[in-house]
This record gives structure tokens, sequence and C-alpha cells, in this order.
């Protein structure tokens, strides 16, 4: 949702400052400037409406990249403008000039479109300090990571200007070669395809080379169109949102601990150079097309050449978005080293547990820890990591260390509560349950963990249920939701993170064997994954 918002500010900052404000000068120029000249006061009203759209607009955007208080009500302002304009003049069309309703609808596709999700995004947002806060750090650099804040931000309605202008440039060149032109919603409709076809290409470049240098693949993002690697099978979902804000991820993780650094940064080049081989074929084809028979399909091939070669150049340009980074960042902090290299590398080994045969003890334990004294890690990252270590822990049957860690993510928890997903909440059911014997902390961490609506009943899920259920002394329900951990477990890969937690699952069975809590607190706790 706040990719969406994002995307939604940037376009109207671009249609407010350019596409209004310029009708709504030409018109004056036109019309307005001679009091005497027929229906002057209807293109006096016409103007200032188109100026105060633009002003609105504009005001938007700013207001949302500056968490402003009044960017949810504007945003709101705004989508209910882009729709209830468009049906005031769909109205007016059919009652007074003799149009369809049909045609006045589809004329209008795109502001009635734009209209509703804005209404939809900025009504559901809730700009909360915090909230607030997340949000412009997820655009802002950090210290060493490579990247400027003033870029990032600079880029947010830079790409906006950049491809209106390639739209600008390439329709000024094909007229200019004679080539026939194209009208504005096919020509929408191909720019979205060769935009999601450059992406996918893009992340192919980034799959195959991993794949050639051994390593996995455990997410596939192009466009709307999304895979994952999830419960020992891949997943395949749709996202309709990913038409509008094209952008693409693959996870590629290595099944081996310290890879060299020159494989990483083959995987990483490999996205850039897929674009800009394939769009330099599509210049030659481009440049071809006057005379050819072909030459109805021009407008296609040369967006996909102009846009292939700006999505290559503009991942190389270091920048920070959505919390992720571009090729170009990515190459930095590979080839400096140091804390940011060692972070990407922790989350990285972390990843290979589902698809190779590292677990959790084979983690690097010094990288973790120097990553999270270096200060580097957002919140949830600095939770995360001490999961990681308390995992490490537990593979290593080194109770007291685990616990220790545990303590730390519970602390930094308390820091980033609202963006902890769900299925992070069941290793502190579980530590809760199964170590300290506290039913109503137990109890307390399910409730938050219900109340994120968890969707992947993993084993951790299970294990949690079990392990609350058995410290509330509820022994048939706890032996149930062992049993469906197990069940559930059968039906996995041999690869590391599903032994890890097979071997938790026994010692949570020896823990949980008998009729009401026991003292356990020297016994091996259970899994965090």
């Amino acid at each position: 949702m706040r990719t969406l918002r994002s995307w939604l500010c940037g376009f109207y900052a671009v249609i407010g400052a350019f596409m209004l404000l310029d009708v709504a000068l030409g018109l004056h120029r036109q019309f307005g400037a001679n009091p005497r000249a027929p229906h002057f006061s209807k293109i006096l009203l016409i103007n200032a409406v188109f100026a105060a759209a633009s002003c609105l607009m504009l005001a938007s955007a700013i207001s949302y990249w500056k968490r402003w208080r009044a960017a949810r009500l504007l945003g709101i302002l705004v989508g209910g403008m882009n729709l209830g304009v468009p049906l005031v003049f769909v109205y007016l069309s059919w009652r007074y000039w003799h149009g369809t309703i049909f045609h006045g609808l589809t004329s209008s596709v795109l502001p009635i479109g734009l209209g509703v999700a804005g209404i939809w995004a900025f009504a559901q947002w809730r700009p909360t300090q915090e909230s607030r806060a997340a949000e412009v750090e997820m655009e802002s650099s950090r210290k060493g990571d490579g990247t400027s804040t003033w870029l990032n931000r600079a880029f947010v309605i830079g790409e906006y200007f950049l491809y209106f202008g390639i739209w600008i440039g390439v329709g000024t060149w094909g007229a200019r070669k004679g080539l026939p032109s194209v009208t504005f919603w096919p020509a929408l409709v191909q720019v979205i395809i060769v935009t999601i076809i450059a992406v996918t290409l893009h992340e192919c470049g980034h799959a195959l080379c991993g794949i050639a240098l051994d390593n996995k693949i455990r997410a596939f993002i192009a466009g709307p169109f999304r895979w994952q690697y999830l419960m020992g099978r891949w997943r395949f979902s749709f996202n309709p949102m990913g038409l509008l804000a094209t952008g693409g991820a693959t996870a590629v993780v290595p099944q081996r601990l310290h890879e060299p650094k020159w494989k990483e940064l083959c995987i990483i080049i490999a996205g850039p150079l897929a674009n800009l081989l394939t769009g330099a074929i599509a210049v030659g084809f481009m440049l071809r097309a006057p005379g050819e028979m072909w030459k109805q399909y021009w407008w296609m091939v040369a967006m996909f050449a102009v846009i292939s070669l700006t999505v290559s150049a503009v991942n190389l340009v270091p920048r920070r978005t959505d919390g992720s980074y571009t090729d170009g960042a990515r190459i930095y902090q590979v080839l400096s080293g140091g804390s940011w290299y060692e972070l990407s590398e922790v989350f990285r080994a972390a990843m290979a547990t589902s698809v190779s045969a590292l677990r959790p003890r084979d983690y690097d334990i010094d990288s973790i820890h120097r990553v999270i004294a270096s200060g580097i890690a957002t919140d949830i990252q600095e939770m995360v990591l001490h999961l990681f270590a308390h995992s490490y822990y537990l593979d290593r049957a080194q109770p007291q260390e685990a616990a220790r860690e545990m303590q730390a993510a519970e602390a930094a928890y308390d820091k980033c509560a609202q963006h902890v997903p769900a299925e992070l909440h069941s290793s502190f059911v579980v530590y809760e349950a199964a170590v300290r014997h506290d039913a109503a902390r137990a109890r307390l961490w399910w409730e938050r963990m219900e109340a994120k609506k968890p969707t992947l009943l993993t084993a951790d899920y299970w294990m949690a249920q079990s392990s609350l259920y058995w410290v509330e002394g509820k022994k048939e329900e706890s032996q149930a939701a062992w049993n469906k951990a197990e069940a559930f477990l059968n039906r996995m890969p041999s690869v590391g993170t599903y032994a890890f937690d097979r071997d938790r699952l026994t010692e949570l069975k020896q823990v949980t064997g008998t009729n009401a809590p026991t003292d356990i607190s020297t016994q091996t706790p259970v899994p965090v994954v």
C-alpha cells in the first residue's frame, strides 16, 4: 500500500506540475487574454479549475513526501477529484453533447482508476508519528550504505520525468521518420507490457547467473508476477498493483557460507547487463523500422529499447528505495565490505537454510554480533538478528546463550512491534511457555500473533500452539498441535531449516510429555527459525 501511495504522489506531481498547469496556461494564452472573446467567463472558470487542480495535486505530493499532517486529507481530496471530475464530464457529455455513457467511461478510465486507487490508499493510511518515521526511513540513506538521501528522494519524482521524457522523445522521433502514430491507450498498454518484459529480463539475468554459479533461487518477482519458494514448494501469486508500480526482485542465496565476493558481484551485475544487451538489440531493430513490413509495431520495439537501457542505467545508480537497495548500491557494499556486506551475508545465509543443507548452527555468529554492534540494522532487523543468534545457540545446545538472545529480541520487539509479521511471534510463544513456564506471557504473545492474522501455518506455528496449551495444562490440545507440527514436517524436504525443526520438535515432545509443566530451565529450549 505504501508503494501505491508513493507511485500516486509521483504521478500527481508530474500531472500537476506539467499537464494540468500547461493546459491552464495554454487556454489562458489562447482565449483568456481578451475579455471580449466569446465564452470568456467560462474559459476563465476552466482555467481556474485546472490551476486549482494542479496546485492541489502538487500540494498532495509534497505533503506526503514531507509527512505533513494534512497529507492523508489531501490524498483523499485528490483521489476524489480524479474520480469526480471525469464522472461529471461523462454526465455532461451524455446529457448535453449527445455522447454515450459507455464511451465517456471508457475514455475516462485512467483518471477514474486513479481516483479510486487514491481514495483507497489514503483512506487506509494512519500516519502516526511512528509510521511516518518508518516510511521516511525506507527512502533515507544510512551511514556507510553508499547512498544519498537527496538522491533517493529526487529519484522518486525524477523517474516520472524521465519516463515522460522518453515517451515524448520516442513519439517525436517516430513522427520525423514518418512512422505510424499510436493513440494513447494502445501506447500505454504497450509501455506497461514492455516494462514488465524488461524487468523480467533483468531479474532473469540475476537468476540465471546465480544458478550458473551454484546458488539457489528463493523468490522471483517481476511486475505483478510473484514466485516464492515457501514451505518446500514454489507458490505463484498475482499482485495487480505491480501493473502500476512495475518493479522486481530476485532472492539468490548460496549453498555454502563465505562464498567469494566475485560470485555475488557477477550475480548483481548480470541484471543490468541483461537489459543492456537486449536494449542494444532492440535499438538496432528500432532504427530499421522505417520502411520495414513490421513498422506498425515500431512503438513497442522503440519503447522496449529505451526502457531496457534506462532500467540498466537507473539500477546502477546507488539508491535506497522501499527499504531495499539498487544494484549499484549493492555493488558498492560488496566492494567496500564491512558491516553492510556482513548484514547482507547474514540474511542470505538464513534464507539458504530452506534450500540447502545449511543449519542455524552454521551461521557466522561473530558476523551477527558485529552487525548488531555496528548499529546499522533497523529495529526489526535487529530483532531478527537476535532471533538468528537464538537459533544458532539452540542448534548448538547452548540454552543460556539462547535465552540471552531471546531476551534481547524481546527488547528490540518493543521498538518495531507494528511492523513484525505474524510468523515471527511464534518464537516468543515457545520461549515463554516451554522455557520460562509463564502461561500469561505465552498467551499474550499468542494473542499478538493471532491479531496479525498469520497465513503460513508452519511447524513453528503448531509448536507454539502445542507449548502454549501445555503450559496452560491442556494436554490433549497440546498433543493435537504437536501432531500437526509433525505432519507438516513430514511433508517438508530434507534441508537445513527443517532438519533443525525436526530436532526441536523431538525436544518439545520430551518437554511436554507430562500432564503439567515441570522445571525444564536447564533443558535446551525449543526452536526459533
